[in-house]
């Protein structure tokens, strides 16, 4: 709600008011009016990067709390949605943003981090799945999701693999198909094109992370 510098709020918020004054108390802001209803399939920590790039992108670089605090946040998160999150990241993005907030020049600043705070206070257990599972179950972050297809859901109707770009499916028709996971690239064709919810997201399969465990050395 209120555009890239608004907050993210749950559903459990749908019937407050919409005046200044009660938005601004769920961490959203009225901003540029604008409002965008988003649902389970939307990975929160993903979101708040996406507005974070903009803001990031648009600081004048007057500031330099707005000009180098954003990118350090920025940095974060993209950590977080590839597997190089550490725990103390989330205390660390709600410290940072509040010193951006105080000591911001303009009102770019000064709202920047509100997706990253409001993200954190109403859905942080994706980000606690993000940091400590290495996964994204909604499967947006691609390096933090595998998917595979139940066999007693799947109908065998072959429309996951005429959507797989990859040919990482195999099965007869109407018999359960199997997602060959050497070869899925996670980009999710299949599970959008899934018509009964037979794709299912997991954890990624566990690789060597050179740049996790340098930083673990630090």
């Amino acid at each position: 709600m209120g555009g890239p510098s608004g907050g993210c709020i749950p559903e459990s918020h749908l019937d407050i008011p919409v005046t200044y004054e009660d938005v601004v108390k769920t961490g959203a802001i009225m901003g540029s009016g604008g409002m965008v209803v988003m649902d389970e399939d939307t990975c929160m920590v993903s979101t708040s990067k996406f507005f974070l790039e903009f803001t990031a992108d648009e600081s004048c670089g007057k500031c330099t709390p707005c000009r180098v605090g954003t990118k350090v946040m920025l940095d974060m998160l993209t950590d977080i949605s590839e597997g190089r999150g550490r725990d103390g990241d989330i205390e660390t993005l709600e410290d940072l943003s509040r010193d951006i907030i105080a000591t911001s020049l303009c009102g770019l600043g000064q709202t920047a981090p509100n997706p990253v705070l409001s993200t954190i206070r109403y859905f942080r257990d994706e980000y606690e799945s993000h940091i400590k599972d290495h996964w994204c179950k909604t499967g947006i972050c691609s390096d933090l999701c595998s998917f595979q297809i139940s066999e007693e859901l799947c109908k065998g109707c072959q429309a996951c693999i005429k959507a797989c770009p990859q040919q990482a499916i195999v099965g007869e028709k109407k018999k359960p198909h199997r997602i060959m996971q050497e070869l899925c690239v996670q980009c999710r064709s299949c599970y959008d094109a899934c018509k009964f919810g037979s794709i299912k997201t997991g954890p990624a399969a566990k690789k060597d992370q050179p740049e996790l465990a340098a930083k673990k050395e630090e």
